[in-house]
């Protein structure tokens, strides 16, 4: 696993994990959203893999 997988499966739980607690005031709203703007930088970062199948 690269190092960077590793990083985008931390940010994705945390962010599961604050949503699941977060109650109607939307305490953790700004934390959510700035991991989110996180993995949106991961994924613009991750080159582009096609799979090619050999036959």
């Amino acid at each position: 696993m690269k190092r960077i997988d590793v990083v985008e499966l931390y940010v994705k739980k945390r962010i599961e994990k604050l949503e699941q607690t977060q109650s109607e005031y939307k305490v953790n709203e700004k934390e959510i959203t700035e991991l989110k703007d996180v993995l949106d930088v991961i994924e613009q970062t991750q080159p582009k893999v096609k799979c090619v199948s050999v036959g």
